[in-house]
């Protein structure tokens, strides 16, 4: 049952009444992150050909996003492929708790690729060194329930260290967002960042316009390693990503994908759909990583059932 969270800005501008409003909840990104300004985005272009919708974005993560779906907290979330067949399986993190009333809007809705950023005069420049030998180093890595916490401690994992033992060796960490992260990596507070973003990433293009620095490439046997293990995808930041990135960058990539809650009803997720698919030319005027979805594609892998609504859309555009 969808519930009625509050005033979405379409009810604030007085565009459309409340009382004839369904609103839900989409959950997605930190704050300044991309998965925030997308969701607002895709939410202010659905409620404009469906004035009955009320879509109230919130921040969340991508870990985190599958239980707040799951629980009907949020109705809709972004999430990644990945995490998303973790959950609905109960299997890594969600181990012993499948989530079974998760179902899929669509995939691909941006490739999210993991970014470690340096600065250049920072004391570490290659991966090995800063986890096995790194010592008094400062770092912003985003909030738990993130998916690049999530990485990070993965990576963690693989070099055989924690967050005990990096602290014990005089690291600080920051967990903040992403518009922290990169006022501290400009500021000079940190002199390195974590961060999962789409291409290219805001917070990136600030801390790179700020001070000198550039992408660490992921070690080989650590990219390796989390592509069997967990599912990431080995793949390069193109050529010219950012400024002054005049080579390609080994690093892993996740794809984002749209999820809802098994009782929302089949309309609203028919609808939800339809118009990112009848818009799907103009998705990169909200952010130029949303290039990657193509509706022909949208169901081309299932990390959870397909909602009926998303389903029944398909089927009609011959897709399925």
């Amino acid at each position: 049952m969808i519930k009625k969270l509050g005033v979405s800005v379409l009810v604030a501008l007085g565009l459309v009444s409340g009382a004839f409003a369904q609103t839900i909840e989409w959950s997605a990104g930190q704050v300044g992150g991309g998965w925030f300004g997308q969701a607002s985005g895709m939410a202010a272009m659905v409620m404009k050909d469906h004035p009955e919708l009320n879509i109230r974005v919130v921040p969340g993560g991508g870990t985190a996003n599958p239980t707040k779906v799951e629980r009907n907290v949020s109705q809709i979330g972004t999430g990644l492929d990945i995490f998303l067949f973790a959950a609905y399986n109960g299997t890594g993190i969600y181990a012993g708790k499948p989530h079974k009333q998760l179902r899929l809007i669509g995939m691909s809705f941006s490739d999210i690729y993991i970014h470690l950023v340096a600065a250049k005069n920072a004391p570490y420049q290659d991966m090995e060194s800063l986890f096995r030998k790194g010592k008094d180093v400062a770092i912003a890595v985003t909030k738990a329930g993130s998916s690049d916490a999530q990485t990070f401690e993965y990576l963690m994992d693989y070099y055989g260290t924690s967050y005990d033992d990096l602290r014990s060796r005089g690291w600080k960490i920051n967990r903040v967002e992403y518009s922290s992260a990169a006022s501290q990596f400009g500021d000079g507070v940190v002199d390195y960042a974590f961060v999962a973003l789409g291409t290219p990433g805001a917070a990136v293009v600030e801390m790179l316009q700020s001070r000198a620095g550039g992408l660490m490439p992921f070690a080989p046997g650590a990219t390796a390693a989390l592509a069997k293990k967990y599912g990431y995808t080995a793949k390069p930041f193109a050529k010219g990503t950012y400024n002054g990135q005049d080579v390609e960058v080994p690093t892993l990539v996740m794809a984002t994908a749209l999820m809802a809650n098994a009782t929302v009803p089949e309309i609203t997720i028919y609808n939800v759909l339809k118009t990112f698919c009848e818009h799907q030319s103009e998705l990169t005027s909200i952010h130029a990583s949303l290039a990657v979805f193509d509706c022909k594609t949208a169901a081309g892998s299932l990390p959870a059932p397909l909602h009926p609504g998303a389903e029944k859309y398909l089927k009609e555009k011959g897709y399925l």
